[in-house]
């Protein structure tokens, strides 16, 4: 009898062990499987990378034609929106590079962390964590949602964008919990890392629709083949045309295509990225000189700079000129004609020069050691500023509520600017506004606000 108790008892512990085991077995996630993460991240981050090519390429093609993007309705609608994604990607980079700061000060690793999640989940429930994504994104999609001309949200489609997620068990889940939290690294890494490459994505389409509204496409082109192949891309279609390419020159005779001289200048012209106001190299690395050789007459006139193997131009407005090639070697031939456009300089980058403070959120210490604001322009290769920074207001806020505010003339600050930054707290706004700036063009502009949040 006593025996039969202790073999019944000695049968239920090793069925609870064997229960135990089993939960356990179900609860954990195989090492292999996280580890398979790594790539997916690897994946993501190669994916941005080309992406981000692209998105360069498209920004200063925008920049190169924003006049008439703003004037159209509709591509200055799909505009508006890619400069919310672009403010989401801000967002999103700072998190992940809050993570990676957090790892390099406690002197640990994504792959150490991969398989735990105690790091992370503290790291992601901070100030700087989680929360920002969550509150960008669902402004973001109401934004998008709001807007008068929008293309189906990619982020809406693969990121679950309400506070109660429905898993696929039926059970509901706050958003955070769902993507992020109680969740080993290797999860909530990637799941940052898939969502930047969405914002990126998604930011790119919007970009090209704008364009695509004015006449630009994605296109391959050959100049071995007379055919372009347009890549007509939204979110849910892709579809290829293919056309004849269209010659922007005038040509006068077509069997002048295989003159030396003719091809020469051809080669050498460059008229994709002209700005009124600078001078724009037109013709370079030519061996050929303007007034012996040959001529340019341009409609409206211009101002024409020449020097050894290079031709430029200086526009005063903008708008449509013809320009006109001439031979002159043996008698006056016109060699061909050629429309091109003038560009109004695009609004210029005004930032504070110095390190750390390209972010939202800053460490008053850098902040300490700036002293001036500097503006750039990201056209034609440029290492100047055409023009001057003339005043701007910065203004600090301290609870919710102004506390001191200046106006500072020119681009370094002044006393009473430094006195406000001097008394900046954890957790005060710092905001540099009404920044006005003159350009070579004899245009004045506002450039965007320059917004930072004190940390420590």
């Amino acid at each position: 009898m006593a025996a039969g108790v202790v073999d019944v008892k000695r049968y239920q512990i090793i069925s609870l062990l064997y229960i135990i085991f089993v939960c356990f077995s179900v609860l954990n996630i195989k090492i292999s499987s996280l580890d398979s993460n790594i790539y997916t991240i690897k994946t993501f981050q190669t994916i941005q990378s080309e992406e981000l090519k692209k998105l360069k390429i498209s920004n200063l093609v925008i920049t190169n034609n924003i006049d008439t993007i703003i004037a159209n309705s509709k591509s200055n609608s799909y505009l508006k929106i890619s400069k919310q994604l672009a403010n989401s990607l801000l967002v999103i980079n700072s998190v992940i590079l809050h993570v990676n700061n957090q790892m390099k000060n406690q002197g640990t690793s994504l792959v150490e962390q991969f398989n735990r999640r105690a790091f992370i989940e503290r790291t992601l429930k901070d100030e700087k964590g989680v929360k920002l994504i969550e509150s960008d994104l669902f402004i973001l999609s109401k934004y998008i949602k709001s807007a008068p001309f929008r293309l189906t949200s990619r982020l809406d489609e693969l990121i679950p964008l309400q506070k109660e997620v429905i898993t696929l068990k039926g059970r509901s889940d706050e958003w955070q919990s769902y993507l992020f939290y109680h969740k080993p690294m290797g999860i909530s890494f990637m799941q940052l890392e898939r969502i930047k490459l969405l914002i990126i994505q998604t930011q790119l389409i919007y970009q090209e629709a704008a364009l695509s509204e004015i006449g630009y496409q994605a296109t391959y082109y050959s100049k071995l083949n007379p055919q372009l192949y347009d890549l007509s891309n939204s979110i849910n279609d892709t579809q290829i045309k293919v056309s004849k390419k269209v010659d922007s020159i005038a040509k006068k005779d077509s069997l002048e295509y295989n003159d030396p001289f003719f091809n020469k200048i051809i080669h050498s012209l460059n008229t994709e990225n002209v700005f009124v106001g600078f001078s724009n190299s037109i013709l370079h690395d030519f061996n050929y000189v303007l007034g012996r050789d040959f001529d340019l007459e341009i409609s409206p006139k211009a101002k024409m700079l020449k020097s050894d193997k290079e031709v430029s131009v200086i526009f005063n407005k903008t708008g449509e000129y013809l320009l006109k090639f001439y031979d002159t070697r043996k008698y006056r031939k016109l060699l061909f004609e050629k429309k091109i456009n003038v560009n109004r300089i695009p609004d210029p980058v005004v930032k504070v020069k110095g390190e750390n403070l390209n972010n939202y959120s800053i460490n008053i210490k850098d902040l300490l050691n700036a002293e001036r604001l500097e503006a750039k322009l990201d056209i034609n290769n440029i290492n100047y500023f055409p023009g001057r920074i003339n005043s701007f207001k910065v203004v600090r806020f301290h609870n919710g509520k102004e506390e001191e505010a200046y106006t500072n003339y020119g681009e370094l600050f002044q006393s009473p600017t430094q006195k406000i930054i001097g008394s900046l707290k954890k957790n005060d706004l710092l905001i540099f506004d009404n920044l006005n700036l003159s350009l070579i063009d004899g245009t004045t502009r506002i450039a965007s606000p320059i917004i930072y949040k004190i940390i420590q």
